[in-house]
């Protein structure tokens, strides 16, 4: 009964939870510009993310903007993300229940990795779905590894070459989603019996060398594809030169959204109390769990509670410490926030061991904690991503809509800016963002309006030109003015 309780409720609850986001119809700033490329210019998209040292990515990506075709089409992508982090919290659940950690234990992780807010931008943005692919490929690469990573012989080295062709593959997807293997990693490094065939330290350090070795061979592979012509590097791929800034801005800005779990950052500090107090909250347990384990005299669990405390965080930021863009979104971080769920859960376990707490009370503790973290994500991923760009996307299609096209037509957008968005919250150019702010993405969202009107070709001896920008236009300088800061009127 425990069991099949646990599987509805990871089968059924990221559905119930995105439902809403999932189902609205709107687009971000990269589906217009992605709907029209796959339509119009083929092998672009490939090309673009290629030269970000994500060629696979591009793939994908053409081919799912290539069958959406609309704007309104996007919600399957997103569906097919919820699908994956479906699957994902099962196959995190049922690996790290056959390894040592409690059944409910682990449905509440893979519950909660779900519900983080690099999911709830994963679930928003459409193009994202193969990110939350790569999170499903690394957890593949540790299973293949791990399923005889004791063994020896030629199994244990058929396994250990099949996990680094894995984790290949994944990081020429997403490289930082690859790190998230360092989630299952670290769940089962910590409490290992120390009766098996490896060491605690020979069996993490396999897991890591393959996993490392796997995003080497895929860096080693695109720099062949670009010294040889193929694609293009891009400047954004340069690295960090100012390591100790970088790791400033690590200690600022990833490692305290990572603390503060389901509380969401916010630029104008809205929600900052909460925000902190729960960061704060998580750091007296993992200091009260450090605390006990020292005391309890074992100097392998210290040792290992160590490691994962003071060395795994920056490597599961590593991409992103290496490179030299300082990325502060979310869509970056899951391995780390992932890292962080199985350190808290860890920490609770050890200070409840001895005390004796009925399961039915930690249950529902779980429930609680869950419920709200729930919560927390369908509203944050409808208001801050749905509703607010669906209201970008509705104004301009309504725009599209009324205007006649009988004749050559020259459009102006007026962009907004950050003051016009329909929301109190922002949070870079993830949540609460306004895709309109660029004048790219406003002529994006021009032609994406353009083509939902008429999806085969414009009606004969029609056409038009759009243009976009602050300022307003002279009077009677364009046949279609679109006002975007009129977005205000809907702000709550």
């Amino acid at each position: 009964m425990r069991t099949r309780i646990c599987f509805y409720i990871l089968l059924l609850l990221p559905l119930l939870v995105y439902w809403q986001t999932l189902s609205h119809e709107f687009g971000i700033r990269e589906d217009y510009q992605y709907l029209r490329i796959a339509r119009e210019e083929p092998g672009e998209l490939v090309k673009l993310t290629a030269s970000h040292g994500r060629p696979l990515y591009g793939a994908l990506l053409e081919t799912s903007y290539a069958l959406a075709g609309q704007v309104e089409n996007l919600m399957w992508m997103r569906l097919l993300s919820v699908g994956l982090l479906t699957v994902l919290a099962l196959v995190l659940w049922r690996q790290l229940y056959h390894s040592n950690w409690g059944e409910v234990e682990s449905a509440a992780m893979g519950l909660a990795v779900v519900l983080l807010p690099s999911a709830q931008f994963g679930v928003g943005a459409a193009a994202c779905w193969p990110q939350v692919l790569t999170l499903l490929l690394a957890m593949a690469g540790f299973s293949a590894v791990e399923t005889e990573i004791e063994r020896g012989g030629l199994k244990r080295v058929v396994a250990l070459l099949g996990g680094c062709m894995i984790y290949t593959a994944a990081s020429l997807i997403y490289q930082s989603n690859v790190l998230f293997a360092l989630l299952p990693i670290t769940a089962i490094f910590l409490v290992r019996s120390g009766r098996e065939p490896l060491s605690d330290l020979k069996w993490g350090g396999t897991h890591l060398a393959v996993m490392l070795t796997g995003m080497f061979l895929g860096w080693l592979l695109v720099q062949g594809l670009f010294s040889n012509g193929v694609f293009e590097q891009s400047g954004r791929m340069a690295l960090e030169t100012n390591p100790f800034t970088k790791l400033l801005w690590f200690v600022l800005h990833p490692l305290p959204n990572a603390l503060a779990l389901f509380a969401l950052a916010d630029d104008n500090f809205h929600g900052v109390a909460y925000y902190a107090v729960i960061a704060l909250a998580v750091i007296a347990v993992l200091v009260f769990a450090f605390r006990r384990i020292k005391a309890g005299g074992d100097p392998v669990a210290l040792r290992k509670w160590k490691i994962c405390l003071f060395a795994l965080p920056f490597i599961a930021q590593g991409i992103s410490l290496m490179a030299a863009e300082r990325v502060i979104g979310y869509r970056t971080q899951f391995a780390l926030v992932g890292l962080t769920v199985v350190l808290l859960f860890f920490a609770i376990r050890t200070l409840m061991e001895g005390r004796k707490i009925k399961a039915k009370f930690v249950y529902a503790g779980y429930v609680l904690v869950l419920g709200l973290g729930g919560l927390a994500a369908e509203r944050q991923a409808y208001l801050l991503i749905a509703e607010s760009q669906g209201h970008e996307w509705s104004l301009m299609k309504g725009s599209v809509l009324r205007a006649g096209f009988n004749k050559a037509v020259k459009a102006y957008v007026i962009t907004p800016s950050a003051e016009h968005r329909t929301t109190d919250r922002i949070y870079g150019d993830e949540f609460g963002s306004l895709t309109a702010m660029s004048e790219l993405g406003a002529q994006e969202m021009f032609k994406a309006a353009v083509r939902a009107r008429f999806p085969d070709k414009l009606p004969r001896g029609s056409s038009y030109t759009v243009e976009s920008g602050a300022a307003e236009p002279a009077d009677n300088a364009y046949d279609l003015v679109v006002d975007m800061r009129k977005l205000e009127e809907l702000r709550k």
